[in-house]
């Protein structure tokens, strides 16, 4: 397959990407077990909030911490003890949790497992440099379909993996294993160590005279002044945050139209289901479908089923509502790739990291929004949320019309 034709023919890409995908089932696996245990404490829904937050911030303090990594020399050393320390961290969670569970422990492993997400997303931004030496600006959109497609399938297992482990251990020894898996991380980092070493010699480091806060707006502006590149990110953001606010919205319609209780776990499920076998499959196809259409074109195209969606659920057609989310994802999962791929391939080695860590964090930032706004506003009117899903799409139709006005 090409896949594995492209992966031999890059193989020190193909090695720090590995490690830093692995990494990341570390990320996700204790996820389900926390939830888990906040759901059982006295306070249950603040509990589960502190989680919640623990998760999110460190994706939403990406761009600082991308800006930190831009400046940042000996990265092969910094990846090293940052999953040395994530490694130590479980361990003490795992320990912490052979106590009775109550508000405070869940209080008290939130903070580590947010100091552990920080810590993750710096080893994220340290690595993304290397991308852009290590692969031909040819083969970037293949590379990027590559990661995000197993960045996909990874969540998908890590939080099916967590809720079987739930059945079978006790959180202690969940923490355990995930601590194991970063304990192999740092070490598949010492055994590469010399191919990052070799390969942090040809990145150019940050070395701007200026305070990090006046070079995280100097990434904004670097974003918002290429035009092409604002539009694709702002249309991302908004379509990646209406799967947000569409889930929540889609249980409230299974509910109001009295779907019974034996479907509707597997309706909710469905959804769930093909929003992500959509992306994976766009991922996959990314560098080889839609050649001949551009981005915004694809965007526009989403935009539509955006409104398609909207009127699905006016007429109570939840099967055409599935379908035409799983099209919404798998567009998503062409554009994704490509874009990242620009982004790479046009800025400066420099000031990379930072750049994409704030593109990340503007892209997961809509999703919480959206995921509050639309069942807040359904307490009004589920009707109105359905009208407002249909203004959604118009608006980004606009919007990027705006903004590409004097391109």
């Amino acid at each position: 397959m090409l896949i594995f034709k492209f992966l031999s023919t890059n193989n020190d890409f193909t090695k720090i990407a590995s490690i830093n995908l692995f990494s990341r089932l570390g990320d996700r696996l204790f996820y389900i077990s926390m939830l888990n245990c906040a759901a059982l404490v006295s306070q249950s829904t603040l509990a589960i909030t502190l989680v919640s937050f623990s998760e999110t911030i460190p994706l939403l303090l990406s761009f600082l911490l991308g800006s930190v990594s831009d400046r940042q020399k000996n990265k092969s050393s910094i990846l090293i003890k940052n999953s040395i320390i994530r490694c130590l961290i479980y361990v003490t969670i795992g320990l912490i949790f052979y106590h009775s569970t109550n508000f405070l422990i869940i209080l008290l492993v939130s903070i580590l497992n947010l100091i552990s997400g920080i810590l993750g997303n710096y080893s994220s931004a340290l690595i993304t440099p290397f991308t852009k030496i290590l692969v031909n600006n040819n083969d970037m959109e293949k590379a990027q379909g590559i990661i995000a497609m197993t960045s996909e399938l990874i969540n998908a297992f890590s939080t099916l993996m967590g809720s079987i482990l739930i059945i079978f251990f006790l959180n202690s020894t969940i923490a355990f294993i995930n601590a194991f898996i970063f304990l192999i991380v740092s070490l598949l980092f010492v055994l590469i160590r010399s191919t990052l070493n070799s390969n942090e010699k040809k990145i150019m480091i940050n070395r701007e005279n200026i305070s990090i806060f006046e070079t995280i707006r100097n990434n904004f502006f670097r974003l918002f002044n290429n035009k092409e590149l604002f539009d694709e990110l702002f249309q991302l953001s908004l379509l990646n945050g209406f799967f947000g606010g569409l889930t929540p919205i889609f249980v409230l319609s299974l509910q109001k139209n009295n779907i019974n209780s034996a479907t509707r776990p597997i309706m909710i499920a469905l959804l769930s289901v093909v929003i992500t076998l959509g992306m994976i499959i766009g991922n996959f196809y990314s560098s080889r479908l839609l050649r001949n259409r551009s981005n915004a074109t694809v965007n526009k195209f989403s935009n539509i089923l955006i409104i398609f969606i909207g009127i699905g659920l006016i007429f109570n057609n939840m099967i055409f509502v599935l379908c035409i989310s799983s099209i919404l994802a798998f567009n998503l999962g062409i554009v994704s790739p490509r874009f990242t791929s620009k982004i790479i391939n046009f800025y400066s080695i420099e000031n990379l990291g930072g750049i994409i860590t704030t593109v990340n964090s503007l892209l997961l930032l809509t999703p919480p929004i959206t995921a509050i706004v639309f069942p807040s506003i359904s307490n009004v009117s589920l009707y109105l949320v359905y009208i407002m899903f249909i203004v959604y799409g118009l608006f980004l139709i606009v919007m990027s019309k705006v903004i590409l006005k004097d391109r």
